[in-house]
Order: C-alpha cells, then structure tokens, then sequence
C-alpha cells in the first residue's frame, strides 16, 4: 500500500472540503477533524430529508496524480458501529473542472475494528449524482486523477436512485489513517509529496462563467443558511407546525438573543426573503435549464469538431 495522503500533520486538513447534501436541499452534515493518534475522523450527520449524504473531499488538484501503475485506490480506516446500514462510496474526477467524468465505488469498510480496504480500477463506474451512466465502460488505470472523494449516502450504486433496504439515518463516524493506491507505486508520489491543490481563487476561475455570474445573483437566496431554514421550517410543518406557530416559534427563539424589537425586524426580514425566494424559484429554474442546456450543446459541438477529447 502506498499511502498518498495522511494526517499526521497540522496542515493535512487543508486540502479537504465537505460536500454534503445541503447543496441540493437536504439537512446531512459532516466534517473532518484530526484526532491525536494521527488520523483523521470523518464524522457527522446523516438524515433522509433531501439529499441522503455526506461527503469529503480533495480540492482539485492543480496538476494530476498519475496513478495508471497502481492497481486501485486503498484505505486504511476504521468505520463505527452500523457501518453496513450505509452506503459507503470513493469517488476519481479525472478532468481538473466540475464536469462529467466522474467514476465511483462503493466499498465496505471494517466495523470497530482498523483495517486496509481495497478497489481495483475495475470497480469505479462513470456516474452522474448516485446514478450509473448506462453501457459506460469502467475505469481505466487513470493517468490524471484531479479529485478523490469519500461519501456516506443512503442510495446504492445503479441505474436508479435506489435507498439502500436497510438504511439507518443517524450520527456516523469513520477513523482515516490514509488514502493511498495498492500495487506499484505510483510516480505520482516517487517524490513523496502530493500535488498542491487549487486555491480558492484557482478553483473559482475553474467554475464556467455563467455559473460565476448565477452563483452572485441565487447564493443570497438559495444558499446553505437558506436551505437549513426551509428545511427546519417543513420538518416543523410535517410536524403538524401550523405557519403561524412556526412564526411565533422562531420569534421567540431569537427574542432570547436579540431582544424583541430586533427578533421582529429578523422574523419580518426573513419572511420577505422567503417570499421573495418563492417569487424567484421558477424563473431561476429556468434559467438554469438554460445554461445547462447551452453548455451541453456547445461541448457535444466542440465534440463533433474534434476540438476536445
């Protein structure tokens, strides 16, 4: 096993983010923290509304891995107890933007106990979300490796958005020594020391244009604080909740802290922006269709010119 990235260090959480599923409306979180004996804890909340996972992942990497001489991706890790009612995935992105080629597999790491698990190359599959993309081939050894990820999520690998039949939503937690590769070496890491990943400004300058311009204008609105809100809110409502008494609930709750002239400008402001998010929803669903649509005909066009792979 040839480890690539470890956690002894002070700085070896810099290269991770958390990718949970509040990007798409869901409730999940997580995050990675370092523990005393050099590794690294992978722990948080898993919950079925919305999304269903939790995720970690490199930033891109500003130049690739090239991992084409191993046989496959390992990691030495240590699950809690119920690691088998979850769906544990390892993910390889193999272009350096947020595009398509992402290739995925799930694994089953060991339960209170530490130890070495392994996926052969054959095992990751072209993926779009938790879906297969049908009659792709799997992954070859890649010579350039971007992004490697780590996801708990109640959906199985295939063809649908299948949960798994046992899943158990709930607190998790994983023990990381390392992630690294199995068979020989790669010449990746002959040096011992991985590539930087991209700055924040590298990654933005990564992300297409009309999504930077999106981003600005939705993020206020549609971003993480917004969607916890929303999704507090229709937990309350499935609750039996009234809207009034969700009203008074969070007024009340804020009144502790701020006082009730500043509780009232708050409970007023976001029942504005609520509206106002509802007013927005259809058109900026739209506008997306747009933009999506747009960038996939210009790289099927660029495809068919031959002006890309």
């Amino acid at each position: 096993m040839t480890p690539l990235f470890t956690f002894s260090s002070e700085d070896a959480l810099e290269p991770w983010e958390r990718i949970d599923d509040v990007i798409m409306g869901g409730v999940s979180s997580s995050s990675l923290v370092r523990d005393s004996d050099g590794s690294a804890v992978f722990k948080g909340t898993l919950r079925e509304e919305g999304g269903g996972f939790c995720g970690q992942r490199l930033k891109l990497l500003a130049t690739p891995l090239d991992l084409s001489s191993a046989s496959g991706l390992s990691l030495d890790c240590e699950a809690g107890p119920d690691a088998d009612k979850r769906v544990w995935k390892m993910t390889c992105r193999v272009q350096q933007d947020r595009g398509e080629q992402v290739y995925q597999a799930t694994f089953f790491p060991p339960s209170n106990k530490r130890g070495t698990i392994t996926i052969p190359w054959s095992d990751f599959r072209l993926v779009r979300g938790p879906v297969l993309v049908p009659d792709a081939a799997p992954l070859d050894p890649p010579r350039e490796v971007y992004q490697i990820s780590l996801t708990i999520s109640k959906f199985v690998q295939g063809a649908t958005t299948t949960p798994l039949e046992n899943f158990q939503a709930g607190a998790f937690r994983m023990k990381i020594y390392s992630v690294g590769t199995f068979g020989a070496t790669p010449p990746a890491v002959e040096g011992g020391a991985a590539p930087r990943a991209l700055t924040q400004k590298e990654q933005a300058a990564k992300i297409p244009l009309p999504f930077r311009l999106l981003n600005r204008i939705v993020s206020p609105l549609f971003g993480e604080q917004a969607r916890r809100q929303r999704a507090a809110a229709l937990l309350l409502a499935a609750r039996g909740t009234s809207f009034l008494g969700r009203a008074r609930l969070g007024l009340s709750w804020r009144a502790r802290s701020l006082g009730l002239p500043r509780a009232l400008a708050r409970t007023l402001a976001l029942a504005s922006k609520d509206a106002l998010i509802v007013a927005l929803s259809i058109p900026a669903r739209l506008l997306f269709k747009v933009v999506f649509g747009t960038i996939k005909l210009i790289k099927a066009g660029r495809r068919r010119l031959g002006l890309t792979s």
